[in-house]
């Protein structure tokens, strides 16, 4: 069995100290170490080495990705509760690797899918992972990179040194980072938001409203995970469970206000542009109008001398006005005229 990591005392633990603790795969693509909340001692584990692990009173984690590895590789090593429970999740995520968040409970385990969106170069990337905590032991099944797991990874050994009393803090740790993930992501949209508003104040045209609508997609991919995710969470904390201690499921009932009033968030910012795009195209009607207004004047100007040049435009040979000696200074007279008095009605009736 692989000896204990040496524990720092905790009098020498600042807050801030990073503890980067990676255990190599023991096979492609999967990971095991032990945490034992006695002592507080951790270290790697092998696939071979769980059963007597948990047997000893340890927890357990073993993490399998699946871009690297099956679901066959850490079977034998796994209660039987949780075979069938792997078996659906390696099925589902063959077929839909991108299905919301979800809580199922069983007597033997507890599985808990965070289905989340963290940002990236291209807008919005899937980031899920499928969480399973039994008697003793922690099962983590995701698919490549996953952004919650790596912030895990980073900060939860710090936790456990300093504070940790029971397995069920690492289900608080995954919820965590998934809710920070959530804020991340609508931190990031906020100045999305904000920027495509000041572009459209500047101007409205075809790529603004390009961009309008892909911040408003975003808006949109990032509510359908929190919802989804909020509805487990409130599932989670409604009802007791042995894999879940009672500090923890009240820590966690904390984390459902942050998510309601992330969601009002994105309610507001989808609003927000909704309202940006009213104003933008209400000032382009507007710009319209006063441009067709304007030529509706000319025309109106234009109307009686259009008619005049048809009249004399035709081709009789009697008409008396065409041999008269002043008829050509006449006609610019009559036009003057006609002219000057529709500018004059058309400005006191506030049209010119």
């Amino acid at each position: 069995m692989a000896s204990p990591t040496t524990i720092p005392k905790r009098s020498d633990l600042k807050p801030d100290t990073p503890l980067d603790h990676r255990p190599k795969p023991s096979l492609e693509g999967v990971t095991a170490e032990y945490l034992d909340f006695r002592d507080h001692s951790y270290g790697p584990a092998s696939l071979e080495m769980v059963a007597a692990l948990v047997a000893e009173g340890k927890f357990v984690w073993i993490d399998l990705d699946l871009s690297q590895s099956r679901a066959e590789t850490v079977r034998s090593h796994l209660p039987p509760a949780l075979v069938d429970g792997l078996t659906a999740v390696e099925q589902g995520w063959a077929t839909a690797a991108d299905a919301p968040s979800l809580l199922v409970r069983d007597e033997s385990f507890l599985r808990i899918r965070l289905a989340g969106v963290r940002a990236d170069e291209n807008g919005l990337a899937s980031d899920s992972i499928d969480i399973f905590v039994a008697a003793g032991l922690l099962l983590t099944v995701h698919q490549g990179t996953c952004g919650v797991l790596e912030s895990v990874r980073r900060d939860y050994l710090q936790d456990f040194l300093q504070h940790a009393a029971s397995p069920s803090f690492m289900v608080y740790e995954f919820w965590e980072k998934q809710v920070e993930q959530f804020l991340a992501v609508e931190n990031r949209l906020d100045d999305d938001v904000e920027a495509t508003r000041l572009r459209l104040r500047r101007t409205a045209d075809e790529a603004t409203f390009a961009q309008l609508a892909n911040v408003s997609d975003r808006l949109l991919a990032l509510r359908k995970q929190v919802l989804p995710a909020r509805r487990v969470l409130e599932e989670l904390v409604s009802r007791k469970t042995t894999f879940v201690s009672e500090a923890t499921l009240t820590f966690l009932a904390g984390m459902i206000t942050t998510l309601e009033r992330l969601l009002a968030d994105i309610t507001s910012n989808r609003e927000i542009l909704e309202s940006e795009m009213n104003f933008s195209l209400t000032v382009t009607t507007h710009r319209t109008n006063f441009t067709m207004n304007r030529l509706a004047v000319v025309s109106t100007i234009f109307l009686p001398l259009t008619f005049l040049c048809g009249v004399y435009g035709m081709n009789f040979s009697t008409m008396p006005e065409t041999e008269w000696a002043h008829g050509y200074k006449m006609f610019w007279v009559i036009s003057a005229v006609i002219t000057i008095s529709l500018t004059i009605v058309l400005r006191r009736a506030r049209l010119l």
